[in-house]
């Protein structure tokens, strides 16, 4: 885990938050981040519209697809590395009767 000095506590992760994916679960991230995520030796946390994923951004280097990108200037294109993003499965919240059935199974109601 990494020190961060202005906000006083360990980064477990180096966040990264993508609106719109390239296609379904497959995105680009700029390779400074992933630089940094290398440095700081702690894994990438992707957040996508399917889910969050965790990915070693030493093995996102290895297994993604390098792609140049022209943002804002011409002369200096974005390096993006291309990869697909392993979603985990969340579970959908519980309801108020599977709630009170988990109470009644611990014998809260007596």
């Amino acid at each position: 885990m990494y020190w961060n000095k202005t906000t006083r506590k360990y980064q477990e992760f180096v966040e990264i938050d993508i609106r719109e994916p390239i296609y379904d679960n497959y995105i680009g991230i700029y390779d400074r981040k992933i630089f940094e995520a290398i440095k700081k030796k702690i894994p990438l946390r992707i957040r996508i519209p399917q889910g969050v994923g965790i990915h070693d951004p030493k093995e996102w280097l290895k297994t993604g697809d390098r792609m140049e990108k022209v943002m804002l200037r011409p002369d200096e294109p974005m390096i993006l590395w291309c990869n697909y993003v392993k979603v985990e499965e969340q579970k959908p919240p519980e309801t108020d009767e599977e709630k009170m059935e988990k109470l009644a199974k611990t014998g809260v109601f007596g």
